[in-house]
């Protein structure tokens, strides 16, 4: 009879994926808020809606958990595993391949958002990817720390940015 298993396993790529991608949309939304509210509205420019967006903030949530559980499903865990794979056949670091598969699928945001879609797809993908690799037990904790640390020192700094632009 073995002990428990501590090593990489499907499962627990999926989890770290899922988290690695919501944790990058919180830092994404922190940037985003940061840049918006440091702009002023146009003339006319309706800027009421935030009691609305609060109130929906939870429905969002959930909604974004789940396709950050599809995506992971569906893009980073094969650009993982297929990486790892091109590797041990055709040689090379997995990194190398695992941030060209990444590139390609960022391309699929290519025909809809422009050369920007495809960038910004290739670095949500290639950060999810690498961060799920060392996907062992107990490295779900410690990226929940350390990326919670992370969106909430973005957010604190888009702050600071907020309040010295008067």
């Amino acid at each position: 009879m073995s002990g428990p298993d501590v090593g990489r396993t499907h499962a627990r790529m999926l989890r770290v994926s899922t988290l690695a991608l919501c944790l990058e949309a919180g830092v994404g939304l922190g940037v985003l808020m940061t840049i918006g509210l440091s702009m002023e509205p146009e003339p006319g420019e309706d800027a009421g809606g935030g009691g609305l967006f609060l109130l929906l903030l939870p429905f969002f949530a959930v909604f974004s958990v789940l396709a950050a559980f599809a995506v992971s499903a569906v893009l980073v865990l094969p650009v993982v595993l297929l990486g790892e794979d091109l590797a041990r056949k055709y040689g090379g670091r997995p990194t190398w391949w695992q941030l060209g598969l990444a590139g390609l699928g960022g391309a699929l945001l290519a025909p809809l958002a422009g050369v920007w879609g495809w960038a910004v797809g290739w670095v949500v993908l290639a950060v999810a990817a690498l961060l799920t690799r060392p996907a062992k037990q107990g490295y779900f904790v410690s990226l929940l720390l350390w990326g919670t640390l992370a969106v909430v020192s973005v957010f604190m700094v888009g702050g600071i940015v907020l309040y010295a632009q008067g």
